[in-house]
């Protein structure tokens, strides 16, 4: 076939019917089917990823119980044939599985309507990934300068990883690092830059290159694939995978059978009984093969048949959510009686309240436009009350332009829990999230728990509750994003509170929990995770699942490595983070025709591995900290400048149709791969702009442009289609670059297929048909 510039899509819908061979010799095996559905968690376990030595289980991110405590609720483990050594608070484990894939078997006393019981679950348990590097860089010219590496391992911090002198001009830094290809700068006389001694490159998405340090060698993943399921009488899911391959399947949480693949690589797994009258429950299976395990498959069941029909799927079922991310002032003003712009001259329009409301958002809910385009869950900006006045400034010494700001934005909060009159009423509020549920769609609520402003009552209260604005050197701490990030402060009118002291914690935790106690919210987005400490995270989910009467989703953001990123996510903690990291590949393979697709497929394999082949990981067209996708792909904004200062003095306008052609195909890929899609408001019609606040323009819902509007269609039969196919939700994933620059993703699913080909070169491609 001949791939244009941009993307083709095909699919198969596969009959379901017992495969011809080896059915009989892959049953089930070694473990009995369970009887009942098994307890003690409020969802499906994360796996224990192991450290290479030892790795410490807590019991309450699996089994919270009342305050959150959960070691009486235990009462044995076993690793590896072993009873481990229990201790209060949870249990360390040494060593590897035997396989790429092992368990901890875990059994825990509960007691419910006055009957005791006791249960075991088994938490999957994977190998360690990380091993030790020693990296090595010889200087040019045998300098004397000091030497430090950057990269996703250290948050790209330029002083946080110094390396050693050898002497003889040699510096060496030990790192532990996952296999694969890590970019990384160094920071050499005070300048950053690619490492000069290593010609390999890759394209930074941000007008210059990172060098590539590669650590040992990714072990290839068998191909493993669930091919389809028995008739309504035998109710089994066949699987194809490596010859003799040793097949590991869940139930929720229980490890109920462990039969092998035949000769020929076929085999089945019946589903359990207990899943018959369950409603809506989930297997998750494995293969592993030596030292190498497949990536899971995950398939829904309703009364204890695997879902084929996406028509079947509710909101509750995340995996088939789109997100959509508005920005409440700049959306739509329903209300202009509560139009509040702040009066001061030293703020410029743009940095100023623009009316838009909750009323506003409602009406378009109402108005049918999420609806039309293929929206599952909204995420508003933060609501509560911000000061007034005017606070911060922006200015460049390039430019007279100069600005201070309102806090339009609502993450300046001086009340956890009060709505922004700005924004409309508590009452406007619930209405929009009823409307929400009444159109079929989830409702998350932005929070900010990391700081409030200096006129919050609760800082007045007690202001030795922040941490330090000066640092011991007399340093402001500000911006310290990465070497002082638990404790930076954002700006010096907006102290960060220091969550690791537990009254702290305590207190800001009940005010987030408030919202679920108080409202109908079906989970958050949480600012700055990263700047707060894994404690709170605990403490907060933990209070969240004692008050919900419902399934409560929390997403984070965090800039960082994918380790850094992966560490908040877990049963006990946050369900997902946005994947900055996958977004600025995309962004290089989709705006520079030169770059190609390699290093987004090789990320975006990173971030299957590290978060898991069916995560709910965030994949945003944008936010409202980075310049424009679309300006970016027109090269009316270069990533390589100050985006801001590009925002501020320039009239950034559309320059063509390439903003368009790049969006077009960074829609179909985030539609295509694992994840939650996230659209920021605006993108669905190829918004343009600078960063911020030229990425915060009043949104217009009519008034379109021709362009404009197939751009709307588009993005809405993506998301559509999304919707629709089974294997786009909950498919295993192949990413394949066919031909230069030319990328193929595969996605199966019970025997349904959908093959998306996106071409990013500039010319067209000819590429035989798979």
């Amino acid at each position: 076939m001949r791939a244009m510039p941009s993307l083709a899509l095909f699919s198969a819908l596969a009959a379901f019917s017992a495969l011809l061979a080896g059915c009989a010799d892959g049953r089930e095996s070694n473990l009995e089917i369970l009887k009942s559905a098994p307890g003690g968690l409020a969802t499906l376990a994360s796996p224990i990823r192991l450290a290479p030595d030892s790795t410490w289980v807590r019991w309450s991110d699996y089994f919270p119980a009342a305050g959150g405590q959960a070691a009486a609720q235990v009462t044995s483990a076993v690793w590896r044939s072993d009873s481990l050594t229990l201790q209060p608070e949870g249990a360390w484990l040494v060593g590897q599985p035997e396989a790429a894939l092992g368990f901890l078997a875990v059994t825990i006393h509960t007691a419910s309507d006055g009957q005791t019981v006791d249960e075991t679950v088994h938490l999957p348990v994977f190998e360690a990934t990380s091993v030790r590097h020693t990296f090595t860089f010889e200087a040019r010219g045998n300098s004397d300068d000091p030497v430090w590496i950057a990269g996703p391992f250290n948050g790209w911090s330029s002083s946080a990883t110094p390396m050693h002198d050898q002497g003889d001009g040699r510096y060496q830094v030990d790192l532990l690092l996952p296999h694969g290809a890590h970019p990384y700068q160094l920071v050499i006389g005070g300048h950053m830059g690619p490492d000069p001694t290593n010609p390999d490159r890759v394209d930074n998405g941000f007008g210059g290159y990172n060098s590539l340090m590669h650590v040992g060698a990714l072990t290839d993943r068998p191909a493993f694939t669930a091919t389809g399921c028995g008739g309504s009488q035998v109710r089994e899911v066949h699987l194809q995978g490596p010859a003799g391959g040793q097949v590991w399947a869940w139930w929720e949480n229980s490890l109920y059978t462990m039969p092998a693949l035949n000769a020929s690589g076929y085999g089945s797994v019946l589903i359990p009984a207990a899943a018959y009258g369950a409603g809506r429950t989930h297997l998750r299976i494995w293969c592993t093969v030596g030292e190498a395990r497949s990536d899971e498959l995950l398939i829904p069941l309703e009364g204890g048949l695997p879902v084929v029909d996406a028509a079947q799927l509710t909101r509750s079922d995340l995996h088939s959510q789109t997100m959509y991310f508005l920005m409440v002032d700049r959306f739509k003003n329903g209300n202009p009686a509560n139009d509040a712009p702040t009066n001061h001259p030293e703020i410029a329009p743009r940095a100023n309240n623009l009316g838009g409301d909750l009323t506003g958002v409602t009406q378009a809910i109402e108005q049918g436009y999420f609806e039309r385009l293929g929206i599952g869950t909204i995420w508003v900006s933060p609501i509560t009350r911000n000061p007034e006045g005017a606070w911060g400034l922006w200015q460049d010494s390039s430019t007279t332009v100069k600005s201070r700001f309102s806090g339009y934005h609502g993450y300046w909060p001086i009340s956890n829990t009060e709505v922004d009159p700005r924004f409309g009423t508590r009452a406007d509020f619930d209405d929009l999230v009823d409307a929400c549920h009444d159109a079929g769609m989830n409702f998350l609520l932005d929070y900010v728990a990391n700081h409030v402003h200096e006129q919050h009552p609760l800082f007045d209260a007690h202001p030795d509750w922040g941490t330090e604005l000066y640092l011991p050197d007399g340093s402001l701490n500000t911006e310290r994003w990465d070497d002082h990030r638990l404790t930076t402060w954002f700006d010096t009118f907006l102290p960060t509170l220091d969550l690791e002291r537990n009254d702290v914690a305590e207190a800001m935790s009940d005010s987030a929990a408030w919202w679920i106690e108080n409202s109908a919210i079906d989970g958050f987005r949480h600012d700055a995770t990263k700047h707060i400490p894994e404690s709170f995270w605990r403490m907060l989910t933990a209070k969240v699942r004692a008050l919900a009467d419902r399934p409560v989703f929390q997403i984070g953001e965090t800039y960082g490595s994918p380790e850094l990123i992966s560490s908040y996510i877990s049963t006990g903690m946050l369900d997902a983070q946005f994947d900055f990291n996958h977004y600025d590949a995309a962004v290089a393979a989709f705006t520079q025709s030169d770059v190609g697709v390699d290093h987004l497929i090789a990320t975006a394999q990173a971030g299957l591995r590290t978060y898991g082949a069916h995560h709910l990981m965030g994949a945003i067209t944008g936010n409202q900290d980075r310049p424009r996708f679309t300006s970016l792909a027109e090269g009316t904004v270069s990533a390589g400048e100050n985006t801001k200062l590009a925002g501020w003095t320039r009239d950034i306008q559309h320059a063509g149709s390439q903003g368009y052609k790049s969006m077009e195909m960074l829609m179909a890929y985030l539609m295509s791969m694992p994840g939650i899609p996230c659209i920021y408001y605006g993108d669905e019609l190829a918004y343009v702009g600078g960063n911020d606040p030229d990425n915060r323009r009043m949104m217009r819902l009519e008034h379109w442009t021709p362009e404009e509007k197939a751009m709307f269609d588009l993005t809405a039969r993506w998301t559509h289609l999304r919707r629709d196919r089974m294997e786009l939700m909950f498919g295993q994933t192949q990413l394949t670059e066919v031909e230069d620059g030319v990328l193929e993703i595969r996605r199966d699913y019970m025997g349904m297929w959908t093959l998306v080909r996106i071409n990013t070169t500039t010319g067209e491609v000819l590429v035989e048909h798979s």
